[in-house]
């Protein structure tokens, strides 16, 4: 027994060794297994971070987009406010209808009637029509109707109507009829341009 003791304790630094080269593989083996874990979550975070990064690029190109838009919003705001203040305040019937009838009598036509309708509203602005019945040649109607085309206040024709005469003809254009409604405008004063609207 003193001799197999004798080589037990002559071999017992090979198994020292032995068991040291076992703890390092296993204490290798749980880093191995520790560091593909390790990995595996970087890959997963390296994932996310670039989802993120594309996320948090489509938010820049919205919030651009939105400041865009923003500054064109306030552009049609202040288009709509200078278009408002180019429209008047009131509509004078006999401001607008002394107009009418000067261009007609220096047109030379004849048989005017005038008739102001009522005030239609609209969310913008306020509309009046005022229909014209008128007899003369077409092409002393369609000069008055490019006249109001280039008149300062901005004008409508929102009907017209051309008849024949049965009167007998003495110069050599055939005299017409015409039924025309012409709209004037006015502001609507109740209306604020908001970025919500």
């Amino acid at each position: 027994m003193t001799e197999l003791s004798g080589k037990f304790f002559a071999n017992l630094h090979i198994l020292i060794l032995l068991y040291s080269l076992w703890g390092v593989w296993t204490r290798y083996d749980e880093h191995s297994i520790q560091m593909e874990g390790i990995q595996t979550e970087v890959e997963g975070l390296n994932n996310e971070i670039t989802i993120n990064k594309k996320k948090l690029g489509e938010i820049d190109e919205f919030k651009k987009k939105r400041d865009e838009f923003l500054v064109r919003i306030e552009g049609v705001k202040k288009n709509i406010e200078n278009v408002q203040k180019q429209l008047p305040a009131e509509t004078n019937d006999s401001e607008i209808t002394s107009f009418f009838r000067k261009d007609l009598e220096t047109l030379n036509i004849k048989n005017v009637e005038m008739t102001p309708g009522a005030d239609e509203q609209t969310q913008y602005y306020i509309a009046k029509d005022y229909q014209i019945r008128a007899k003369g040649t077409f092409l002393q109607l369609l000069i008055f109707i490019e006249r109001l085309a280039s008149a300062e206040r901005i004008y409508n024709v929102k009907t017209l109507r051309f008849f024949s005469s049965n009167e007998s003809q003495k110069g050599r254009f055939r005299s017409i009829s015409a039924d025309i409604v012409v709209q004037a405008y006015r502001y609507n004063p109740n209306f604020k341009v908001t970025a919500g609207n």
